[in-house]
């Protein structure tokens, strides 16, 4: 049961390692592409269909991300770093992305991340 509980949390871990060994350096406001990611791992359960409502540990890691959104160049990076982690992780469900904020009692709308998402529309 662990195991198959980790398998996720293995490939997060992974992919964020990816990100930081990257040339490419994507930060928004005050916050890297890494943090972003750090702040969401807690989500992983929520987004991979394994939990019905997000965790309280998400839903603050949401409300960080949401915080240092400054403009539209903060919410295009968010969604470029999502983009570029999140739809690799086995069972990961795009449709659970636009309702967390709401979950997490917040009113910014997130669109459904796919690895083609244009996140310049966002």
């Amino acid at each position: 049961m662990i195991m198959a509980t980790m398998g996720p949390r293995i490939v997060l871990i992974q992919l964020t390692t990816l990100i930081l060994l990257s040339t490419k350096s994507t930060t928004t406001g005050l916050m890297s592409c890494n943090g972003v990611i750090g702040e969401l791992t807690p989500c992983l359960d929520y987004i991979t269909d394994k939990s019905s409502s997000p965790s309280d540990d998400c839903c603050q890691g949401v409300k960080y991300i949401v915080g240092s959104v400054r403009g539209a160049g903060d919410r295009k990076a968010i969604c470029e770093c999502i983009k570029s982690v999140v739809p690799n992780l086995p069972g990961y469900d795009p449709n659970r992305i636009p309702p967390l904020p709401k979950k997490c009692g917040l009113t910014i709308n997130l669109p459904p991340i796919y690895a083609n998402t244009d996140c310049s529309k966002w």
